[in-house]
């Protein structure tokens, strides 16, 4: 009779090929010493061979929400591990989350960092240090690959890239949301049994600066807005997005005067996580300035556009 599955890991997946086969490829070889699925979901069957570990499930309608929810209706596992295809997962990745669970039935979700993977471009690597730098970045603990284990404050902290839920506490993903914040409304319903561990750890691709990075961080910040104005809890209680919307305010008023010392504290901040060569530094504090722009404007935008409706 086969070993019970202990892990079902879920990974939305539009074509086999680039990073998402990297991706697969680093879910099917962990050091895992029990019995684990991946599961595969796709709005159209994928090209892939044929295996026990691995199965395909089809789900057409493209809301992220709804295609995890679909992939978790055929998991037999009981703990669920999700993850992105442009990430690749440490080695130790689910034995580390599973031990952890293990050793603390308490705990409902277990999230981790995702820092960007060893390969990335010196696009990549600007759109890193946007997102890892403490105080002006993003903020959260996942994208600033913060140190220890420590039970979770704020729902964003940890991210659907790289998230494991008890199967038993899992109450689905709200399809309403649509993109962009159907994490942060599960882990924030499951709270205060939500911790962030180090050693739980994925290397995400990030998405190059300038373009595709602004973009991407428009569509959130500009969900943030909404969620904002719908009066959702895990955002309107989140105190550094307040913080954040005053502070900016405060800049936009004093740009004459700020402007100086704003590249000073930018370069000095980001100088002590990034990883680009030192001859590139001086492009962080124009980079920081774009990425704080999108921030403040997206979230008024989202604001806005959630009064209309």
């Amino acid at each position: 009779m086969p070993a019970a599955v202990k892990v079902s890991v879920i990974m939305p997946v539009e074509r086999i090929g680039g990073d998402a086969e990297r991706a697969i490829e680093s879910v099917l070889r962990q050091e895992a010493p029990f019995a684990f699925e991946l599961i595969l979901v796709s709005a159209t069957p994928l090209t892939m061979q044929p295996g026990n570990a691995v199965r395909n499930v089809i789900e057409p309608d493209r809301n992220p929400a709804t295609r995890r929810n679909r992939a978790v209706s055929e998991a037999q596992g009981e703990i669920l591990a999700f993850i992105d295809d442009d990430a690749t997962a440490d080695a130790g990745w689910l034995a580390t989350a599973v031990a952890y669970l293990d050793a603390h039935p308490d705990i409902a979700i277990l999230g981790g960092p995702d820092p960007a993977p060893a390969d990335s471009t010196r696009a990549e690597l600007i759109a890193e240090t946007l997102l890892a730098t403490p105080l002006i970045g993003s903020g959260l603990a996942c994208h600033e690959n913060r140190p220890g284990v420590f039970p979770v404050t704020s729902a964003s902290d940890i991210a659907l890239v790289n998230l494991f839920v008890r199967r038993s506490a899992f109450r689905g993903f709200d399809e309403s949301i649509g993109y962009i914040g159907e994490d942060t409304s599960l882990i924030a319903s499951l709270m205060p049994a939500v911790v962030y561990h180090s050693g739980v750890r994925v290397f995400h691709r990030r998405r190059p600066f300038p373009g595709p990075y602004l973009r991407q961080r428009w569509r959130y910040r500009v969900k943030t807005g909404e969620m904002l104005r719908r009066g959702s809890a895990a955002y309107a209680k989140n105190r550094k997005i307040w913080a954040f919307l005053f502070v900016g305010t405060i800049a936009i008023l004093a740009s004459p005067i700020a402007f100086i010392p704003y590249i000073v504290f930018t370069l000095i901040l980001s100088s002590r996580v990034t990883r680009l060569p030192k001859r590139d530094w001086i492009v962080l504090p124009f980079a920081f300035a774009a990425h704080h722009a999108v921030y403040f404007a997206g979230i008024v935008w989202g604001a806005m556009r959630a009064s209309r409706r």
